[in-house]
């Protein structure tokens, strides 16, 4: 693997819990990808509005919408001066001057709310405008907004302005159910629907008719002006809303009645993330996959949506209306430790949909439910499906979920058993290519056929026959917990007797229908090493062949090698030699029992491309792009891929941090690379508590955790404090934990410099004097310290901690009784 180079978009924060990115406004390909529960929005390289997609109607209801300036003296054209974007977890900045020393701060969202506020899940998004003059003459100009109101939809919008709201309103004659209202905050000095789109660039200041007359069938521009004159040191704002509706528009004028103004709506749409981004925190030496972690959990509350179907997320963010089972499947796996109510309701629909024979639906459309199957008699989304729903139940402990969703898992376990050959190998009868005739990930790969017994699709059913077996257990179903099991082992057995390919003592990739056995290597050689098909010899060759150059780039993990014959940078939509930046998370994942080293440079690197060269890999700092050119790296696919965040929260809590929820207490087993002295993980939710833990090497490895664990053994405390914690000084993250009086913090550094920085703990419980000791990973020994009084403790404690390292700081009372 290739070490990730320097960032050129400048990161902001230790990126655990916060974290933005600086990037000069020329050095974008493409702007955010936003979104709430009911809508989502991206924006372009300029930093305008592109589109607005209202997830209810299906369709993109707003098109592009821009901001240009004019002068009132001259009637000059202003043009924007350079600037900089700022890309936050929530929302997207620009920051610009123009040539009268006006200074621009512009800030986009969708409003977004925790998942039980449903009266706040209104389909809004917000563009907010601050002028400010820097200069000390008046500035004296012309705001022009410019909206594309047709967006995608038919060419029969009709478009008027309410004069009260400050709004136009448009719907589609033809569905008038399609309505959308784009309105100010202020009373614009005049206004106009026009098809003139010459107006936008003309150079010299455009007059308006005051009229809404622009023929129905048209590329309508709705058009707003507004005046400002401001003095030396003077600041205006005001903002525009877009309110959607899939209910006409009488419902569209309710949203947008409903809506917040700018300020309230951004600051509760702020909270929400920071609330959510809060939980399953991962903090290593390495801020690069700490980041990685926060803004996986971000790019997932920006795609979750509540149609009128239900909680769920779509493939394609503001392209698809469709709800893919093996993608939901793996969005559970990550949400479960961020969003599991969420989690939990999205399985259940694949649970409400299953077809009467007992397999998973490939997809459903959010909008009605509609599904499909693509005619297959067996699918990778049957299995998936069954081993998240057996995920959630054990992050939750919930077993009404268990009871209610087990007999689906049965009906499927029962489905896979009858798509079994005389080998006892699951078996796809498809003779057809592409999504009609692959079965497994890599469906949409043109003219080509993975179909017959495939190691993915086995290894995935012998999972979930040994997920099927643990329910049956779980709800005292003791038969069929012996059948399940004894399921999972006959496959297993079959898989060894006929798909290990003794050539390369790897497995075959699959035995076609035509009965030839294909040895392809692909990354699909993963599947048996997650699911737990092969043993410890077989998953560490197959890690190790995984790790091998031919596979690797510095974005990540080649879907095929690059010396093999079939590789293509973009072949089959780079699934024959792209790269699929999700699988170099499932490599991460099963490459942390044998390469911790691998595991960790595989989430750096992959992550760290997005924000290496945004501009040259048309990539989105903190935004998990699709598929990659297997050669120049380079961004093909969607800016923002909503199946690829959550694997990530899950290869880090499951594959870096270790944590096993198969049990309770969980187990939990490090899995620190070599060059690491120290990680840390707060907040993640499992079976009604938050976890909370740190490993450090001291100088063997030692864990302190707020409650116990299985298969090592830890320093067990009652409470986390982190939350107590004030650090200062430098760019260092801190855990701490109490129990009766004796409380321990540990302090870790992410930066290449030693440091010299303080912690304060502000608990105001705290009273009389305390007895300290510290360690430092530099000095490897516990030293004792001086007794602080609590003002003291209050106050700061100092302390120096090396490069990448970590210093602890342990207090007891002086005296028992107080403290």
């Amino acid at each position: 693997m290739i070490a990730s180079k320097e960032l050129p978009a400048r990161a902001v924060g230790t990126g655990e819990s916060v974290g933005t990115y600086a990037v000069e406004d020329d050095q974008m390909a493409a702007g955010s990808t936003l979104g709430g529960p009911r809508l989502a929005l991206t924006l372009k390289a300029s930093g305008a509005l592109e589109k607005v997609y209202s997830v209810e109607a299906g369709e993109t209801l707003f098109g592009t919408t821009v901001l240009h300036f004019w002068d009132t003296a001259t009637g000059a054209k202003l043009l924007p001066l350079a600037g900089r974007f700022v890309i936050h977890p929530s929302h997207q900045e620009h920051f610009y001057d123009l040539p009268n020393q006006v200074s621009v701060h512009e800030t986009v969202f969708a409003l977004n709310a925790a998942p039980g506020d449903g009266e706040t899940h209104l389909p809004l998004a917000y563009n907010r405008i601050i002028f400010h003059n820097t200069g000390t003459g008046t500035a004296a100009f012309s705001t022009f907004i410019f909206c594309q109101v047709r967006g995608n939809t038919d060419h029969d919008v009709v478009t008027e302005y309410d004069s009260r709201r400050h709004a136009f309103v448009a719907w589609n004659k033809a569905k008038p159910n399609q309505a959308r209202m784009l309105g100010i905050s202020e009373k614009p000095a005049a206004y106009e629907t026009t098809i003139d789109h010459g107006k936008v660039l003309a150079f010299r200041c455009p007059e308006l008719s005051g009229e809404a007359s622009a023929p129905p069938g048209q590329d309508t521009l709705a058009v707003f002006q507004l005046l400002h004159k401001l003095g030396p040191g003077e600041t205006f704002e005001f903002y525009k809303v877009f309110a959607l509706s899939a209910a006409g528009r009488a419902d569209a004028e309710r949203t947008y009645d409903r809506a917040l103004d700018a300020n309230g709506a951004l600051e509760q749409t702020k909270q929400h993330f920071a609330a959510v981004l809060a939980r399953s925190t991962v903090v290593t030496p390495d801020d690069e996959l700490n980041r990685g972690v926060m803004w996986a959990k971000a790019n997932m509350l920006r795609v979750i949506l509540k149609p009128q179907t239900g909680w769920s997320f779509v493939n394609d963010p503001t392209r698809s209306n469709n709800s893919v089972g093996r993608d939901t499947a793996w969005f559970g796996y990550g949400a479960d430790y961020v969003m599991p109510d969420i989690a939990r309701d999205a399985l259940l629909a694949y649970v409400d949909l299953q077809e009467p024979s007992g397999m998973m639906v490939e997809y459903y459309d959010v909008r009605n439910k509609t599904t499909a199957d693509y005619g297959l008699n067996i699918n990778d989304n049957t299995p998936l499906i069954v081993l998240a729903l057996l995920h959630h139940y054990h992050a939750t402990g919930d077993r009404a979920f268990l009871e209610q969703i087990y007999p689906a898992a049965l009906r499927a376990g029962r489905y896979m058993l009858s798509q079994r050959d005389d080998r006892g190998l699951v078996w796809c009868t498809s003779t057809k290519t592409s999504d009609w005739g692959i079965v497994g990930w890599r469906n949409v790969i043109k003219d080509y056929r993975l179909s017959g017994a495939t190691t993915e699709l086995n290894s995935e059913c012998y999972a979930a026959f040994a997920a099927i077996g643990k329910m049956a257990q779980e709800l005292g179903k003791i038969s069929e917990s012996i059948e399940f099991a004894g399921h999972a082992t006959s496959l297993r057995d079959a898989i060894q007797a006929h798909l290990y390919n003794p050539g390369n003592k790897l497995y075959y990739l699959n035995i076609d229908v035509d009965g030839s056995k294909r040895s392809d290597l692909t990354v699909d050689l993963i599947f048996p090493v997650m699911f737990g098909v092969a043993d410890d010899e077989m998953a560490a060759r197959i890690v190790n062949r995984l790790s091998a150059a031919d596979f690797w780039t510095e974005a990540g993990i080649r879907t095929v090698p690059r010396d093999a014959p079939n590789y293509g940078a973009t072949h089959g939509y780079g699934l024959l030699g792209g790269i699929w930046v999700g699988a170099t998370f499932w490599y991460a994942f099963a490459a942390a029992r044998f390469n911790p080293e691998s595991m960790a440079r595989a989430l750096i690197s992959s992550f760290g491309h997005y924000s290496r060269d945004p501009l040259g890999n048309n990539t989105v700092p903190g935004q998990f792009s699709e598929w990659l050119h297997g050669e120049t790296l380079v961004n093909q696919g969607m800016m923002l891929s909503p199946w690829f965040p959550p694997r990530y929260v899950w290869a880090a809590i499951e594959g870096v941090a270790g944590l096993d929820i198969t049990s309770d207490p969980p187990g939990l087993v490090p899995a620190l690379a070599p060059s690491w002295k120290w990680y840390a993980v707060r907040d993640v939710p499992f079976r009604g508590r938050l976890l909370t833990w740190f490993a450090v090497r001291a100088p063997e490895l030692k864990v302190y955790s707020n409650g116990p664990f299985e298969r090592i053994e830890t320093e067990e405390y009652d409470e986390d404090i982190s939350h107590l914690l004030r650090l200062s000084g430098g760019p260092v993250v801190g855990v701490g934990l109490r129990r009766d009086r004796s409380s321990i913090v540990m302090i870790g550094n992410t930066t290449e410099h030693s440091l010299v920085a303080s912690v304060n703990v502000a608990d105001p419980t705290l009273r009389g004097t305390y007895e300290t000791r510290t360690y430092g990973s530099f000095r490897k020994m516990w030293i004792d310290g001086e007794t602080v009084s609590a003002d003291e403790l209050r106050a700061g404690i100092p302390f120096e901690v090396e490069r990448k390292g970590f210093f602890m700081l342990e207090f007891t009372p002086s005296d028992p009784t107080k403290g």
